[in-house]
This record gives structure tokens, C-alpha cells and sequence, in this order.
């Protein structure tokens, strides 16, 4: 079932033109992986699919809620899961109505269990690695119980271990019939963990299973660079190299 479609997008800053006439289709309980090079378009996009920035042409037709979570700075190391992950809820209040009531503190508990961090819920946030700060802000977007969530570079500025995790739990949400969509760099994982890719290159968008769109002739034109594609001896998924 779709829960999002973009039809026609298009996103200008001044005369530079990200990308025109994109169309895209969003399915109930996917894993999403949209790749590209850098200034692609990638974050654009998710901001425009998500409804914080407006296209410069087109349009997206929403029939779920929908939360984004972009990169930013550091939180206060004061601060703990508990209260990272209530944010998304305490958004969407009135500005006088600061507390969360008993259900809401219940739903927050399970966003923080869902991303393994439980244990650490009041623990501060500077004694957190950044792996279980990344999970923060996923368990506050999933608090407010979002049909789809986008995700900008969930592996960043994380080890291979956490990579990992971050994109196993990407995939266990997505089992349970959360939309994902999240911008990932390293195509071996994206290949490794997505149901779908979208590979957002030159102004133009493809989008399909691993296997077709991570072929090396569109890849290496995408990037610039001559790029390889083997498969795993082992688990089967594309590994892909440059040259």
C-alpha cells in the first residue's frame, strides 16, 4: 500500500537546479535506501518529502504522518534518552501544555526499548556513545508514532559496528510497518540492508530493487568515478568498489 507519492518535484536554489521532474512512490513497511553523490540532492529531498521545504515544482501526496530526522549538533550532555526522545512529542503541544501526560511517557518508554536504549534512558547524554545518540533521536521521532519515518545519514560519524546496528534496526521498523527512507553513503550497506534503492544523481532519479539500480554503468555515472559491483560469496547482496 502507498503511504507517500511525489510527482513532479523539483528543487532550484537561485539559478542552480538540484534536480527536476522527480517521481517517487513510497510503499507501507519498505527500507528505502536513497544514495547519490554529494550535493545530489539527497537531503533536499527528504526535507521536501517530509513537508519542511517547499519544491520548487511538483507535489507530494502524504496518506500517513511523517518524521524526519536530519543531522545537527551535539545535544546538551545533560540531557538524557527520556528527554531527547520526548522532543518530538513536546513539538507538536501548545507551548502551555509542556508536560507529558502518563501515555505519553508509556509511548516514549517504547520508542527508547525499540532502539535498545532502555537501560539507558536517564543516563546523561555526554556518557552515551554516538551510536546511542543517533537512537535517541530515532526513538523521539518514533514516540510520535510517524507512518513514515526519513532518516539523513543514520551512519555518520559511526564505527562499522554501529553502522551496522543502526541499519539492522532501520530494517526491524521497517518490519513492522514503518515506511524508512534514509539517506545512506555507503552503497555495500545500502545494498546489504535496503528493500529498495533510489539513486539521486545529475538532476535525475531511479529508483528499484538493489540488484537493478546499483548496476556499474549508472553507478560509475553517478559518481564519476569507474565503479565495480560482486556479490557477497556468502550473503548474496551486491558489494560495490570503485575501481
Amino acid at each position: 500500500m502507498q503511504v507517500m507519492r511525489a510527482e513532479g518535484l523539483a528543487v532550484s536554489y537561485g539559478a542552480r537546479r538540484v534536480f527536476a521532474g522527480l517521481d517517487l512512490t513510497i510503499s507501507t513497511g519498505r527500507l528505502v535506501a536513497l544514495v547519490g553523490p554529494n550535493g545530489g540532492g539527497k537531503s533536499s529531498l527528504l526535507r521536501v518529502l517530509a513537508g519542511t521545504q517547499r519544491p520548487s515544482a511538483g507535489r507530494v501526496i502524504r496518506s500517513g504522518s511523517v518524521a524526519l530526522i536530519a543531522p545537527s549538533g551535539d545535544p546538551p550532555g545533560d540531557l538524557t534518552p527520556f528527554d531527547l526522545a520526548g522532543y518530538g512529542l513536546a513539538a507538536r503541544k501548545k507551548f502551555w501544555q509542556w508536560w507529558l501526560r502518563h501515555d505519553e511517557q508509556q509511548r516514549i518508554r517504547e520508542a527508547l526499548d525499540r532502539c535498545n536504549l532502555a537501560d539507558r534512558a536517564d543516563d546523561p547524554v555526554a556518557t552515551l556513545s554516538a551510536g546511542e545518540v543517533q537512537r535517541a533521536w530515532i526513538a523521539a521521532a518514533l514516540a510520535t508514532a510517524p507512518d513514515i519515518l526519513l532518516v539523513d545519514e543514520p551512519t555518520s560519524h559511526l564505527d562499522l559496528r554501529y553502522q551496522v546496528e543502526m541499519l539492522q534496526m532501520l530494517a526491524a521498523l521497517a518490519r513492522i510497518r514503518v515506511s524508512v527512507v534514509a539517506a545512506i553513503h555507503d552503497l555495500t550497506l545500502a545494498a546489504r540492508f535496503a528493500d529498495d534503492m533510489a539513486l539521486i544523481a545529475n538532476g535525475r532519479l531511479q529508483t528499484g530493487p538493489p540488484d537493478e539500480i546499483l548496476e556499474p554503468g549508472a553507478l560509475s555515472a553517478a559518481f564519476g568515478t569507474p565503479v565495480s559491483t560482486h556479490r557477497h560469496p556468502t550473503g548474496g547482496y551486491l558489494i560495490c568498489l570503485p575501481q
